[in-house]
C-alpha cells in the first residue's frame, strides 16, 4: 500500500500546465496534385433504382463507404440503402486517386455528389423525369431509361475551383483549394522528480466546413489525437546501423487506453461552397496540433521550453 506520506511527497513534485495550438491543414495534394490526378469518380443506376458509386478510394475504418452513400442519398434525395459503393477494383472502378492526403472527402466525395447529379440531370433531359420528384418516380425513371436506352452510367472528373492557381515554376500560388482550421488545448501534469508528463484532459476545436457524418468525425478527430499523444510522449524510434532497434511491443512504447485523457471535440461548421454539401478534408488535421499543444503544456508545468517529440523523460532531464 502507498503510505500518505509518499502520496504527499509525490504530489508536491506534481505541476499542473496548459497549452494551446492553432493551426491549419489544407485539403488535397499540395499545390497542382490534384490537376495532375485528373480524377474520375462513377456512378451507376440499376433497373431497381438503386445507384452504385464507382470510386478507388478505400474503406479503411475511416467512413469512406458511408460517407459516400450519404453524399449521394442527399444530393439525390433518395434513402441511403439505395446506395451501393462498389468494391474499389481497377477492373470495375475508374481512377480517384490515392486514399491520402485528406482528400477523400472533399476531392473525391465532391465527384460523387456530381456523378449522381449526372444521373439525375440524364433521367430528366430524357424526360422521364421532372425536377421535383419522389423516390418512388426516381426509380421508375431509372427502369425506364435502362429500358429504353441501355445502361445510365454518369462520370464526373475533377475541375479545379475557380480563382484557384499553382505555379509549379514559381513554386507560387493556391497550394491547396481549402484549409481546415482548428485550436486545440491540453491540458497536462508534469512530474518534476521522475519528469514523467501525462495529458489530462484535451479540447479540441476544428473548423472543417460542413460536418458529412458527425459519429465518424469525432471518431477520426480522437483516434488522431490519440496517436499524436503517443507521437509527442512515448513513441520514441531508436536506430541502430541503418535499422529499428526497438521494432517491438515489449520496447516501442505506445499509449494504452490508460494514458488517453478525456476528448472533447467540437465541430464549427463553415461549409465551403466547392466540397460535397459543403463539406472540406479531415483526416491529417488532428496530428499536427496535440504535439505543440501538449508541449506548450508541459513550458507552462514545468517552466523550460522544449522543442523536441517524442519527449520522453530523459530528454526532460537533459
Amino acid at each position: 500500500a502507498v503510505s500518505l506520506r509518499s502520496q504527499t511527497n509525490s504530489l508536491r513534485y506534481l505541476k499542473r500546465g496548459i497549452g494551446f495550438a492553432s493551426f491549419m491543414h489544407g485539403a488535397g495534394f499540395t499545390g497542382s496534385g490534384e490537376v495532375y490526378l485528373q480524377s474520375v469518380v462513377g456512378a451507376e443506376a440499376t433497373v431497381e433504382g438503386h445507384v452504385k458509386i464507382l470510386a478507388a478510394s478505400t474503406e479503411i475504418g475511416q467512413g469512406t463507404n458511408t460517407i459516400f452513400a450519404q453524399i449521394a442519398a442527399e444530393a439525390l434525395g433518395l434513402d441511403y440503402d439505395l446506395i451501393e459503393v462498389v468494391q474499389p477494383d481497377t477492373a470495375q472502378v475508374p481512377n480517384s486517386g490515392p486514399t491520402v492526403a485528406s482528400r477523400t472527402c472533399m476531392i473525391v466525395g465532391k465527384l460523387v455528389e456530381s456523378a449522381v447529379l449526372g444521373l439525375k440531370q440524364t433521367l430528366i433531359g430524357s424526360g422521364l423525369l421532372k425536377d421535383q420528384f419522389t423516390q418512388d418516380e426516381f426509380q421508375r425513371a431509372c427502369t425506364d431509361y435502362i429500358a429504353k436506352h441501355g445502361p445510365l452510367k454518369s462520370f464526373s472528373q475533377y475541375q479545379p475551383p475557380p480563382n484557384v492557381h499553382w505555379d509549379d515554376e514559381k513554386y507560387q500560388g493556391d497550394a491547396y483549394g481549402a484549409f481546415a482550421w482548428a485550436v486545440y488545448v491540453a491540458e497536462v501534469s508534469y512530474d518534476s522528480l521522475t519528469y514523467e508528463a501525462h495529458v489530462d484532459d484535451f479540447v479540441a476545436v476544428q473548423e472543417v466546413g460542413r460536418v458529412i457524418n458527425p459519429v465518424l468525425a469525432a471518431g477520426q478527430i480522437e483516434g488522431g489525437i490519440a496517436q499524436a499523444i503517443g507521437m509527442t510522449l512515448y513513441e520514441n524510434v531508436v536506430w541502430q546501423n541503418g535499422r529499428m532497434a526497438n521494432g517491438q511491443m515489449t520496447n516501442y512504447i505506445m499509449p494504452t487506453a490508460a494514458d488517453i485523457p478525456p476528448i472533447r471535440v467540437y465541430f464549427e461548421e463553415n461549409p465551403y461552397a466547392f466540397g460535397p454539401a459543403g463539406a472540406k478534408g479531415i483526416g491529417e488535421l488532428p496530428m499536427d496540433g496535440p504535439a505543440p499543444a501538449i508541449l506548450n503544456a508541459i513550458e507552462n508545468a514545468a517552466g523550460k521550453s522544449f522543442n523536441r517529440i517524442p519527449l520522453m523523460p530523459e530528454a526532460m532531464i537533459d
